[in-house]
């Protein structure tokens, strides 16, 4: 039984069940971090619209102003039409009911899924909203760039796909680098070789699914 106890295997075991969880200050920290780090808007909010917690997605969303902003601590439609929306949305979450509304100019809209959340405070239930913002941008840069590097792209191939990412033709790029549209049809074609794509639309759908990776220089330039 002793050489049992005294085993390095037991003395491992017996050390990991006795280490303390973080304290509840460092698990917040934490928990707010990876929020930060997820390239969707969450915005918190109780069923007033006040706002609890937001990530740096969507402090950048309320900052901006386009189609949310935040007044006195709450999370506001930048029109009353899109506020009518955003309380509808809220008065549902307060019937346990999820939505999915639409703010912004029909050419570039704002998407916003309302979750009804129970969170426990102390010994009360207090009932929150996760708001979910759309993504602005199809593609962030930083995955764009470990992507062509991961399928050993040039330069020039990689400033091609993340115009194309970006939506733009292959005339529209040509015109925003100055070079001519058979260059810019040579980049395409070298690129749909090297990542072994069909087409175009096929390989820019598949950056948009993948993980979205911010650059910590422009997560720290909006904290």
């Amino acid at each position: 039984m002793n050489a049992i106890a005294e085993s390095p295997i037991f003395q491992r075991e017996e050390v990991r069940n006795t280490v303390p969880p973080p304290p509840d200050a460092l698990q917040a920290g934490l928990l707010a971090r990876v929020l930060d780090e997820i390239d969707h808007g969450l915005v918190l909010v109780d069923l007033t619209g006040r706002i609890l917690h937001a990530n740096r997605p969507a402090r950048r969303e309320l900052a901006a102003g386009r189609a949310l902003h935040r007044v006195d601590g709450l999370m506001e439609g930048a029109l009353p039409v899109w506020q009518a929306k955003i309380r509808q949305a809220l008065r549902d979450a307060e019937r346990d009911c999820r939505s999915i509304v639409e703010l912004g100019p029909a050419g570039e809209p704002l998407s916003l899924a309302f979750i009804p959340l129970a969170m426990l405070h102390g010994s009360e239930t207090v009932d929150t909203v996760l708001v979910m913002c759309s993504r602005r941008a199809s593609c962030e840069t930083l995955t764009v760039q470990m992507f062509a590097r991961s399928k050993r792209l040039t330069p020039a191939e990689q400033a091609v796909l993340t115009q194309l990412c970006a939506g733009h033709g292959a005339q529209e790029i040509a015109c925003l680098q100055g070079i001519r549209v058979s260059t810019v049809r040579t980049h395409i074609k070298n690129v749909r070789q090297k990542t072994g794509r069909g087409s175009v639309r096929e390989l820019v759908r598949e950056l948009s699914r993948m993980p979205q990776i911010v650059s910590a220089l422009r997560l720290a330039g909006h904290d």
